[in-house]
């Protein structure tokens, strides 16, 4: 997925997208399979292929909300969905790395026999 995609207003319009293009093939289906009273052959073959047309659309617009759906787990995944970032969430992470840093090498400083560099020769 490109990565101009992985936002939040990106996927949202595509999701939209795709819902707008399953209601409109659903519409003109419902539109072309309404019964004429005199209908002929010519007419109802002509009927009949652009029903099948319209249900490969649908099948083509499912298609890619499955290619959607895929994109979205490997992003949830792989941790590149980039619709939760905020600076003061990256602030507020760095400060628990840090301060869990500080814990380690203040109990790394108590192991008896492991001492700093420059404390005991080395």
């Amino acid at each position: 997925m490109d990565s101009k995609q992985r936002n939040a207003a990106a996927l949202h319009r595509r999701i939209n997208d795709l819902v707008g293009e399953f209601s409109n093939q659903y519409r003109a289906m419902l539109a072309i399979a309404r019964e004429d009273e005199d209908a002929d052959f010519s007419q109802s073959a002509q009927k009949e292929l652009a029903i099948k047309e319209g249900a490969v659309a649908i099948i083509t617009a499912a298609q890619k909300m499955t290619m959607l759906i895929r994109d979205l787990q490997e992003l949830w995944l792989f941790g590149g969905l980039d619709t939760l970032a905020d600076a003061k969430d990256e602030e507020v992470e760095r400060k628990k790395v840090a301060e869990v840093a500080r814990m380690v090498e203040g109990l790394v400083g108590k192991i008896p026999g492991v001492g700093r560099e420059g404390e005991d020769g080395v």
